[in-house]
């Protein structure tokens, strides 16, 4: 029974490496190529979001979650990427490309700062190689996501900054 199961593990394995890797990512609307050297693709473009900065200062567990974070430097070093051009950005509800000028524009908007960007949402393929044992992420785009509050200043949630294309 165990040889039964494991070959039809090796031929599925055979069969699925057969297929084509390659396919259109939707949220880029551009070809991508399976990475058969980071593993065996297992999750193509799932949506995590991801908190990065505690709005709760008693909250002890999600501060130690957070504990090595670099929040300022990721964001900072996203905004550089944006105004370089070196990272392709985009308005998260329109889609459409944005200008340095207009992205400029984002960052004087009332109520935004960098300091208030506390959540960061990944679209990410997955990969397992089980030859090394490992799993890698491959992100294709993440958005930032700045703090939003009410009139009386209680957390209500975050507001997308822009979506910003990697690879």
């Amino acid at each position: 029974m165990k040889n039964r199961i494991f070959i039809v593990w090796v031929l599925s394995a055979m069969i699925s490496c057969r297929e084509s890797t390659h396919s259109v990512n939707p949220v880029t609307n551009q070809d991508s190529i399976a990475d058969s050297s980071a593993g065996i693709l297992v999750a193509e473009n799932i949506i995590q979001d991801i908190i990065i900065k505690n709005t709760d200062p008693d909250d002890a567990w999600t501060q130690e979650c957070l504990q090595g974070m670099k929040r300022e430097k990721l964001v900072d070093i996203a905004f550089e990427l944006a105004y370089s051009g070196k990272a392709v950005v985009y308005d998260f509800d329109t889609r459409e490309k944005l200008t340095v000028k207009q992205i400029k524009q984002l960052e004087k908007a009332a109520g935004f700062s960098r300091d208030k960007v506390g959540k960061i949402q990944f679209i990410e393929s997955w990969y397992l190689n089980p030859d090394k044992v490992t799993v890698t992420k491959k992100v294709s785009s993440m958005v930032l996501g700045y703090e939003t509050f009410g009139s009386e200043g209680e957390f209500r949630g975050y507001l997308p900054v822009f979506r910003m294309i990697l690879n």
